[in-house]
C-alpha cells in the first residue's frame, strides 16, 4: 500500500469507527460529552465535597487534569489494544500494522477536542479571561498526541505476543493517574520528590496545560522538547518492532 492508500484507510476507518460508536446508543455523540462530565463530577464530589480539598482554583485545575488524563488513558488503551482487536482481519488480508494505533488515536482525539473546548468555555464562565497564551495549548496538545501515539504503537506491537501487558498497563495507568498531578499542583511538591514525579511526562504536560490555560504562562519549550524527543525515540522503536515482527501477527492466536 502506498502512502495515499494508507492515509485514505486511516481516515475512513477512523470515521467509520466513530459513526459506529455513535450508532450503538440513543444519545450517540452526546456520550462523548456526558461521559467525561460524569467522570469529572465523581471526582468533584469526592475531593471537593467529601474531602473538602483545594483552594479557589482547585476545581478548574482538577478539571484540567482529568480532561487531559482522560485523553491520555483512552488513547493508550485504545491504541494498545488496536492490533489485537483486529486479529481476525490480519489473518485474512495484509494491512500495515501501524495504521491501527493511528486510527485509534485519531478517534480518541476526535472525542477529546469537544470536551477540551467545553473546558475552555467553563474557564471563561468561571472568571478566567481569554488570554493569548491559550494559543500555547496547541504545541502542548501536539506533544501529547506524539507521546500517546508512540506509547500506543509500542504497546500495540507487544500485546499480541504478551497479553499480560494489558493487565500491567491497566494497573500502571492507575498508579500514574494518582501521581501525575491531576489532584495536586506538582510545583507545590518538595524536592527531590517533585523532580522524581516529573520524570513522568504526563505530570509535566498537565502542568503545562495549567500554565497556558489558567496561569497565563507560555509553555516551557525545553520541557516539551524533551518529551517530544522521547516520544520520537519510542515511536521509532515501535515502528522497528512492528516491521521486524510484521509477518508474525497473522499467525498469532488472538
Amino acid at each position: 500500500m502506498d502512502i495515499r492508500q494508507v492515509a485514505d484507510l486511516v481516515f475512513y476507518k477512523a470515521y467509520a469507527d466513530l459513526r459506529a460508536e455513535a450508532a450503538r446508543s440513543y444519545l450517540g455523540l452526546l456520550w462523548w460529552v456526558i461521559e467525561p462530565i460524569l467522570y469529572l463530577s465523581a471526582f468533584y464530589v469526592l475531593f471537593v465535597m467529601v474531602f473538602q480539598r483545594g483552594g479557589p482554583d482547585f476545581v478548574p485545575a482538577l478539571l484540567c487534569g482529568t480532561v487531559v488524563w482522560k485523553w491520555f488513558a483512552s488513547g493508550l488503551n485504545g491504541g494498545g489494544n488496536s492490533i489485537s482487536s483486529h486479529g481476525g482481519l490480519l489473518q485474512q488480508v495484509y494491512v500495515p500494522k501501524y495504521v491501527f494505533p493511528v486510527i485509534a488515536m485519531l478517534g480518541s482525539t476526535a472525542r477529546f477536542i469537544p470536551v477540551f473546548s467545553l473546558y475552555a468555555i467553563f474557564l471563561i464562565l468561571y472568571g478566567f479571561p481569554v488570554q493569548y497564551t491559550w494559543l500555547g495549548v496547541l504545541p502542548v496538545m501536539l506533544v501529547q498526541f506524539c507521546l500517546v501515539l508512540s506509547l500506543s504503537m509500542l504497546v500495540g506491537a507487544i500485546t499480541p505476543f504478551l497479553p499480560d501487558i494489558r493487565i500491567a498497563i491497566d494497573n500502571g495507568l492507575m498508579l500514574l493517574f494518582f501521581i501525575s498531578g491531576v489532584f495536586f499542583n506538582i510545583n507545590e511538591v518538595h524536592e527531590p520528590l517533585r523532580s522524581y514525579l516529573l520524570l513522568n511526562p504526563m505530570a509535566g504536560l498537565i502542568d503545562e496545560y495549567r500554565n497556558v490555560m489558567m496561569r497565563g504562562i507560555w509553555p516551557d519549550t525545553g520541557r516539551l522538547a524533551v518529551i517530544l524527543a522521547s516520544s520520537i525515540a519510542l515511536g521509532t522503536l515501535a515502528l522497528a518492532l512492528l516491521k521486524q515482527m510484521d509477518h508474525k501477527y497473522g499467525k498469532v492466536r488472538f
